[in-house]
């Protein structure tokens, strides 16, 4: 089984009762850091991961759950594990709204 359909199938047992979704896609273009996954705030930021296993399931459900509980839409830094920051992050993009807070 490639690692990126095994790392789909642990996440999806281990948010069974969690308020999370997980929905694979083809290719996220981050391939020197495969397997990734991306997180998605409904009003807030977007994230993209890399270097991850089935290893790491708990960490990216931790991570997931604290982006789905900011209220500001924004994965802290302070406490999420460590295979979501560093070298493990590959991009944050802003929400798409963004601009309707910056100044002119």
């Amino acid at each position: 089984m490639r690692p990126g359909v095994a790392l789909i199938a642990a996440l999806r047992e281990a948010i069974a009762d969690k308020p999370l979704s997980v929905k694979p896609v083809t290719c996220l273009a981050n391939c020197q850091k495969s397997p990734s996954a991306a997180f998605s705030h409904r009003t807030g930021w977007s994230y993209v991961f890399g270097h991850l296993s089935v290893e790491n399931v708990e960490d990216i459900v931790t991570g997931a759950m604290m982006l789905a509980d900011d209220e500001r839409g924004f994965l802290p830094l302070r406490g999420r594990p460590a295979c979501l920051r560093g070298n493990g992050m590959s991009a944050r993009i802003p929400p798409f709204h963004h601009h309707e807070d910056m100044p002119v």
